[in-house]
């Protein structure tokens, strides 16, 4: 994206007619880049984060439910919440509660919670607002369906912007530029002049303000404003429209031109122009591979439907992250012991409870930043970052000594005993999982050779 960009801003360059309109020109694509950059971070991914999580099977099977599990759906929207670092919740049309983060549910009552009934009328599954400027929000409410179409709720994200306008003002001051949205009905939502915001007494709409009131009657009929100089008493500026579809707002950018020769000035609108299309194009490029980016890490997010935990890919990308810093990495296989003859004699219900089972034990020994999945079977893999062999051979001993410790009781007070076996491996300069998951089996294979319900360590120099 960068070397695009270079290109960009190299063939304006060379269509700019003196070097003080390049330089202003060159100045202008690197604050507007920023400004592309701030939306689809801080608006458009909250966005498609909720959408993707409105069709994941975990939450519409909730949802779906006639009676709805009001601790099951708590746990649901705190977990999205931390794995996300976004504030969501959950209303529901079956129970007409919405379900928040911080473990609280408030009712949902015709005449005391106006927004539900409002924007479960309207035709559209998605809706956004944005809350004051003092400590602005912005907040997306996604309509949820069954698979035959039945609306089940909303599922809600509300991050906070804090420093979305810090950034604004910061290149504001640097540029002059001003940044103006407008939602679907042309009220101002969000602007760099605190001015132009609504005080609880009046909302803006964009034909109020003073640059569009400047436009002759036919250019403030065009579908779009791109590239129009507008003159108002206090300056004459660019306009830059984008269609923000996702939002169904528009972002409006004002660019200050100064006092030039008209041939100056012909010249640095279409300098300005090409910058523009050049970034408009990388806009919707970006867009695109974000959203194909999201779609993948929803996939590394998935859980396993039995255990809960997560699956390999997400082990392989929290691997890459340690690759990526360069931290030395130990890694634990965990294989549960005698596991087919307790499906033969017990049956698989039992076999489950006692993956179910083995699976909190292990995660009860784990540290934040540790990840763990369910690799196969009854195989978990364990990945500790930043850890020595010594240090996961600790975890590992104390944790094959608690599962050993816990036996499952089963129906008429039986007592299931159960064990695992660890293999351990490690490694100063992490590069590939496949080398560390084999070492780490090899020495698993070792701990069963030995007579299972221990820990076997294989270093990689």
């Amino acid at each position: 994206m960068l070397f695009i960009m270079a290109i960009a801003v190299a063939i304006s360059g060379y269509l700019t007619l003196s070097d003080s309109v390049e330089e202003q020109s060159r100045l202008q694509q690197q604050s507007m880049s920023p400004a592309f950059d701030l939306v689809t971070e801080e608006l458009v991914k909250p966005l498609h984060t909720a959408q993707i999580l409105a069709n994941t099977p975990t939450l519409r099977n909730l949802m779906a439910a006639k009676q709805i599990d009001d601790m099951a759906m708590l746990a649901l929207v705190k977990r999205m919440s931390m794995d996300y670092n976004m504030d969501f919740f959950v209303a529901s049309e079956t129970s007409r509660k919405q379900y928040n983060a911080n473990g609280s549910t408030l009712a949902l009552k015709e005449g005391q919670v106006e927004w539900y009934f409002r924007v479960k009328q309207q035709p559209k599954n998605v809706a956004a607002a944005l809350g004051n400027r003092q400590d602005i929000h912005i907040y997306f409410d996604v309509k949820v369906f069954n698979d035959q179409g039945v609306f089940l709720g909303f599922i809600g994200v509300g991050k906070r912007l804090k420093t979305f306008l810090e950034v604004f003002d910061k290149y504001k001051d640097s540029f002059g530029y001003d940044f103006i949205f407008a939602d679907n009905n042309q009220d101002v939502v969000l602007a760099s002049n605190p001015k132009l915001l609504a005080d609880g007494q009046r909302i803006l709409s964009v034909e109020q303000l003073h640059w569009f009131q400047a436009l002759t009657p036919e250019q403030q009929s065009l579908p779009n404003l791109n590239n129009i100089i507008v003159k108002t008493p206090d300056a004459t500026s660019l306009i830059a429209q984008i269609d923000l579809k996702a939002l169904h707002w528009k972002l409006y950018l004002l660019t200050p031109l100064s006092s030039r020769k008209d041939a100056s000035t012909e010249a640095y609108t279409s300098h300005t122009s090409f910058v523009l299309l050049a970034i408009f194009v990388i806009f919707v490029a970006a867009h695109v591979i974000i959203r194909f980016f999201e779609r993948e890490s929803a996939k590394k997010h998935q859980l396993d439907p039995l255990t809960q935990l997560h699956n390999r890919a997400h082990i392989q990308w929290r691997f890459d992250k340690i690759v990526r810093a360069s931290q030395e990495v130990s890694l634990i296989m965990v294989d549960v012991d005698n596991f087919k003859r307790i499906n033969d004699t017990h049956g698989h219900n039992v076999g489950d409870k006692v993956l179910i089972e083995i699976a909190h034990l292990l995660q009860s020994e784990l540290r934040e930043h540790d990840a763990i999945a369910r690799w196969g079977g009854e195989e978990f893999v364990i990945l500790l970052p930043a850890t020595k062999v010594e240090k996961a051979r600790v975890i590992a001993q104390r944790t094959c000594a608690k599962i050993a410790e816990h036996p499952l009781v089963l129906m008429g007070n039986i007592d299931l005993l159960i064990s695992a076996s660890f293999g351990v491996t490690y490694t100063p300069q992490a590069r590939s999982l496949e080398r560390l998951v084999k070492v780490a089996d090899d020495a698993l294979y070792e701990a069963k050779r030995a007579g299972k319900n221990c820990v076997r360590v294989h270093k990689i120099n």
